[in-house]
């Protein structure tokens, strides 16, 4: 049952268990949890967390998620590019949970596309920042992968557009971060890189043979060749726009992120192995730098200097790594068991220690602080990613 109030929208999630048939098949079925479990679930584990247990824990998440909903704006707090996430969480969530899922996206999907351009400002998911257009891209690819419904793919190609058209021309070459080109650096071209590989993939001969798969490489390439890839195999933010060199500046999670859905996929569309090598390079770097002594993330700015956008970023990183586990074509063994491990661990921490009353706050070790759609969508994409590798 979907509850509807005239703003915002809360979600009751059912309990029948269905995998969904997006590309590439999921591998198995999961145990349905305990009903019970479900509203206001101990915040200690009580020996190993099941399967069961997380899919319990993303639904609370959930649920709490969507009282900051409102259906008249299809946003999530008001907030533009971290709304796009929460679309991509919850078409993660879908994929491998599709019955639970549902009750709520089949209303959020179809409604954040309707409106949010408009309550946003921006026609088309067309504003002032590439990475936030391309973000919104990233949403509905996902969405369609779920749904099997063209209008979303649609619109992620016609979004992907804007970018295309300038690809190349900012000072170091790639895409400008901004209309205003302030900035030329990691996370817009990751996401230009990875939106090219995943349209690649399910529009290969449209609107011509290659037309994305061919600004895949070249994206690819340029990135390998900027240097932002540094000698740890982690990324830095930014290009320095007089030299054109790694800036070497700050190395934020989701930088390390974003990329790894991208190489897979360019891997399934050319068949080398090579660019999904580098995302388990990349992932396995980040997973041994930027985590603690229990394999908890962290963000640099945590505790107390992280601001509304950083509080996204980890959740990025997790959301990939589970993308890697299930669907990786090139994964060994024991990189396969590290990602999960990492996932189990922090969806494990956050719920013992950075939740209250299914609110879930920034530092993932603890201890709770107050939580925003930015830190709760972040905190269930690791979440969601231990449920989807427990199957």
């Amino acid at each position: 049952m979907l509850l509807l109030a005239p703003v915002r929208v809360l979600a009751i999630i059912f309990t029948t268990i269905n995998v969904s048939h997006s590309l590439p098949h999921p591998s198995s079925e999961a145990e349905s949890p305990n009903a019970a479990h479900w509203h206001q679930i101990g915040k200690r584990l009580s020996g190993r967390a099941t399967s069961s247990d997380y899919l319990a824990y993303a639904v609370a998440g959930i649920n709490q998620m969507q009282t900051w909903y409102s259906a008249s704006t299809g946003l999530y707090s008001n907030q533009w590019w971290p709304s796009a996430n929460v679309i991509t969480m919850l078409a993660d969530f879908q994929e491998y949970y599709p019955s639970q899922a549902k009750p709520t996206t089949d209303q959020v999907f179809p409604t954040t596309l309707a409106r949010a351009p408009g309550a946003g400002g921006f026609p088309g998911f067309i504003n002032g920042y590439y990475d936030d257009e391309l973000w919104w891209v990233m949403a509905w690819i996902k969405v369609y992968d779920v749904t099997g419904n063209v209008t979303y793919l649609n619109q992620a190609a016609a979004i992907f557009e804007d970018s295309k058209n300038v690809w190349g021309v900012a000072t170091c070459g790639g895409l400008w971060w901004d209309k205003a080109h302030t900035q030329n650096g990691a996370v817009e071209n990751e996401l230009y890189l990875t939106a090219a590989a995943k349209l690649a993939n399910r529009l290969p001969s449209t609107p011509s043979q290659g037309y994305y798969y061919n600004e895949a490489i070249k994206a690819y390439n340029w990135f390998v060749g900027t240097g932002l890839i540094n000698g740890n195999n982690l990324i830095n933010n930014g290009l320095d726009l007089t030299t054109c060199k790694n800036d070497g500046g700050i190395v934020f999670t989701y930088n390390q992120g974003i990329l790894l859905s991208g190489l897979a996929e360019l891997t399934w569309a050319s068949g080398e192995s090579k660019y999904n090598e580098l995302a388990n390079t990349l992932a396995t770097a980040t997973i041994a730098a930027m985590t603690d002594s229990n394999g908890v993330l962290k963000e640099y700015c945590e505790p107390s200097s992280c601001n509304a956008d950083m509080e996204q970023f980890k959740g990025i990183f997790g959301r990939n790594i589970q993308f890697l586990y299930n669907r990786a074509s090139v994964l060994p063994d024991a990189t396969k068991a590290l990602y999960k491990s990492f996932l189990i661990k922090n969806a494990d921490s956050i719920w013992a220690n950075d939740n209250v009353d299914n609110q879930l706050g920034l530092v993932w070790s603890g201890p709770h602080q107050t939580a925003t759609v930015q830190t709760q969508s972040s905190a269930l994409d690791a979440i969601v990613g231990a449920a989807c590798v427990s199957l």
